[in-house]
């Protein structure tokens, strides 16, 4: 089951409209195929979330407004029947990071199926949901992968081309797409994010398909797989005290950097297209700074750790600023060394191009 939701954030308002298969977050990299430099962020988080038994929610309802928002494609819960690979049905499907696994029965043989094997498969999903009037509808729609291959950033994530029809018939529709309907990859995830407020749910037993222009997916790309780990040392010294870390809450930590959502409550402070540069203090840095723009915040899973600044300067010359970094006079809370992720209290530093004050005519 498909479903989008749609409300003002700080920016106010909602943005184009987009087809319901729509990641809807316009991120791209200013400098080549890797993240080492500013980026132009916005505020989507979403992706199709498969969870089983149950599916609810609307299904597929025309487009959706999309601007500063955490929004679907979703399904909340399903019945998979297969998937269905030419034939055999596939055994035990498991995801490990972003490479499906699973086995066929042949003459009474396990035979295994991986990776690219997964090209072709259907997978039939049961979905349903509560109409105007309390109704409960069922409708069955079917999956296909089209095409995996290895992304161009990352060498351990796997890019899938997934199709979507009711299996009644009809043209097959790219599950995700860009404003102009054209098919864009997703990337699998264990586990779920909240629609509302942001937070990453772990359940083993859910797979969320993100869109590679959304949030999710985005993150992944830049280098932090939430499966994979990294060292980190003491701060700047790479060789006291290290440890192996796993990247999962960088992962979510970065998912709140890119909506700015400074409060960790879900409510983005941004909007697609605003430039931004981030790090990290692992070692290597998966990211490292390449401007010397203004500090914006510290971030962790749930949040801004500090606030220096907002990056929308427009919103605090109208008197907005987010009310959990606001002192009880009501002015901005600030820390004197924000963004130096002193004693690792904190995962990730973000700055932002500041616009430069005019000089006054004397």
């Amino acid at each position: 089951m498909f479903s989008g939701a749609c409300y003002e954030g700080a920016g106010g308002g909602t943005a184009d409209v987009v087809t319901t298969r729509s990641a809807g977050f316009n991120a791209q990299v200013l400098n080549g195929p890797i993240l080492q430099g500013p980026i132009l962020q916005g505020p989507i988080l979403q992706g199709l979330i498969l969870q089983g038994p149950i599916l609810q929610g609307p299904i597929l309802q025309g487009p959706i407004l999309q601007g500063p928002i955490l929004q679907g494609p979703i399904l909340q819960g399903i019945t998979l029947n297969g998937p269905i690979l030419q034939g055999p049905i596939l055994q035990g499907p498991i995801l490990q990071g972003t490479e499906f696994s699973a086995y066929v029965l042949k003459d009474g043989v396990q035979v295994p199926v991986e990776g690219e094997d997964f090209v072709g498969s259907e997978w039939d999903i049961r979905v349903g949901q509560v109409d105007g009037e309390g109704n409960e509808l069922i409708e069955d729609y079917v999956l296909r992968i089209d095409a995996i291959e290895l992304s161009q950033e990352q060498d351990d994530v796997y890019l899938y081309d997934i199709v979507h029809r009711p299996k009644s018939g009809g043209a097959w529709k790219p599950l995700c797409g860009d404003e102009g309907g054209n098919m864009v990859p997703a990337i699998p995830l264990q586990n779920y994010w909240n629609l509302e407020n942001g937070d990453r749910v772990d359940d083993p037993n859910v797979i969320t398909f993100a869109c590679t222009n959304a949030v999710l997916a985005k993150c992944v790309l830049w280098g932090y797989r939430p499966w994979a780990s990294a060292t980190r040392c003491e701060p700047w010294d790479k060789d006291k005290n290290c440890e192996e870390v796993s990247l999962t809450d960088y992962h979510q930590a970065c998912t709140r950097m890119a909506r700015a959502d400074y409060c960790g409550d879900g409510v983005p402070w941004t909007v697609a297209g605003t430039a931004i540069d981030l790090w990290d203090h692992l070692s290597p840095q998966i990211e490292s700074p390449t401007t010397d723009w203004t500090i914006e915040a510290e971030w962790n899973p749930d949040g801004a750790f500090c606030l220096d600044d907002i990056r929308l300067q427009s919103l605090k010359a109208e008197g907005k600023y987010p009310a959990c970094f606001l002192d009880k006079k009501g002015k901005p809370e600030k820390i004197g060394n924000c963004g130096s992720l002193k004693k690792h209290r904190a995962l990730i530093t973000s700055t932002f191009d500041k616009p430069k004050k005019s000089k006054k005519n004397k």
